[in-house]
């Protein structure tokens, strides 16, 4: 008997968890004090995109409370607004709601607190078109977020060849890609991205494709966000591709992929000859310009709505281990069993 009272007391906290309130204190890592006024917004993943639950400002000691989650469980989104900058923090069933640290940074416009630790270009021709996939990994070392819209957090030749159709995705720490659109810059040809780098690593992601010629060759440009320290370039191609050219070198084989990697030498431009077909993708056709209906330097929602689904999965999963356990738990499940 104290056996089935106890799984229901459980069961009972469990339910109550669903309508708890949520509450937890704001942090700014930068100075490892409290943070006080800072707005704060619970938000809601759903079918119809993100629910806006309610929003405050943390207290004099980073303290803030949100009285009423959404009823049903499922996941929710706390997101701090500070400099300009948001953080967020998401918050799944089986994350406690008590207590939530969420943490800020100061912001600076300095591109010196960050640098370009991985710089690669993929590129993978195929019958019709060569598909360019750049690849950025920017690293913050510090314990503040560069911000600077006049600057960007990565810069980026895109061939005329391309007629201005690109994809972008950005990924912070911890965080999931979200679309960003190309930014005009002074300079033909030369578009930047607008994301804050936080402290961590910060990916960043360009494709667009090429019409190919007899034979193939590829231009491109090194370009460098001003002040921001950068490492060497360089070039990707599947198994069966081969790059030739005074501007490259080839340096190594990756040996699960087979895929050949070449060094840039350092110049302003460059310039490949591409022999060969090939693709990392497992054999299919690199996507097309035509695939994007939307010219890429629009901005899209952001893809936490793609993953949805997987998250309100994860939380009925948990749900139901937990009642599961319930059941075999308790002494009356069957009247026959001792």
């Amino acid at each position: 008997m104290k056996k089935f009272v106890y799984s229901s007391s459980l069961a009972l906290l469990g339910a109550l968890h669903l309508f708890a309130s949520i509450d937890g204190t704001v942090m700014n890592r930068t100075s490892g004090k409290a943070a006080s006024g800072v707005s704060i917004t619970l938000l809601k993943p759903g079918a119809q995109g993100m629910q806006t639950l309610g929003s405050t400002l943390s207290g004099s000691a980073g303290h803030f409370v949100f009285e009423k989650d959404q009823p049903g469980g499922g996941p929710q989104l706390l997101q701090a607004s500070y400099q300009g900058v948001t953080y967020n923090k998401l918050l799944t069933p089986n994350l406690p709601t008590s207590n939530v640290g969420l943490d800020i940074y100061e912001a600076t416009k300095s591109p010196a607190v960050a640098k370009i630790a991985q710089h690669m270009l993929l590129l993978e021709p195929s019958s019709s078109q060569l598909s360019v996939d750049e690849t950025v990994v920017i690293e913050n070392n510090t314990a503040t977020t560069y911000n600077n819209d006049a600057l960007g957090a990565l810069r980026f030749y895109l061939p005329p060849a391309a007629n201005g159709q690109v994809r972008i995705s950005a990924q912070g720490p911890q965080g999931m890609p979200l679309p960003r659109p190309a930014e005009k810059t002074d300079q033909n040809d030369i578009f930047q991205v607008n994301f804050a780098v936080k402290p961590g690593e910060t990916q960043i992601q360009v494709a667009y494709v090429l019409p190919v010629g007899s034979p193939l060759t590829f231009r491109g440009r090194v370009v460098n966000v001003p002040g921001m320290p950068a490492g060497p370039l360089r070039l990707v191609v599947p198994p069966g591709v081969i790059l030739a050219g005074a501007d490259v070198q080839r340096i190594a084989t990756e040996p699960r992929s087979q895929a050949t990697i070449y060094n840039v030498k350092p110049a302003a431009g460059f310039s490949v000859e591409v022999a060969g077909r090939g693709s990392l993708r497992g054999g299919e056709e690199p996507a097309s310009a035509d695939d994007n209906e939307s010219p890429g330097i629009t901005e899209g929602p952001p893809q936490i709505y793609r993953h949805l689904p997987w998250l309100i999965t994860l939380a009925l999963a948990i749900l139901a281990v937990g009642f599961i356990a319930l059941y075999r738990s308790s002494p009356v499940r069957s009247p026959y069993q001792k």
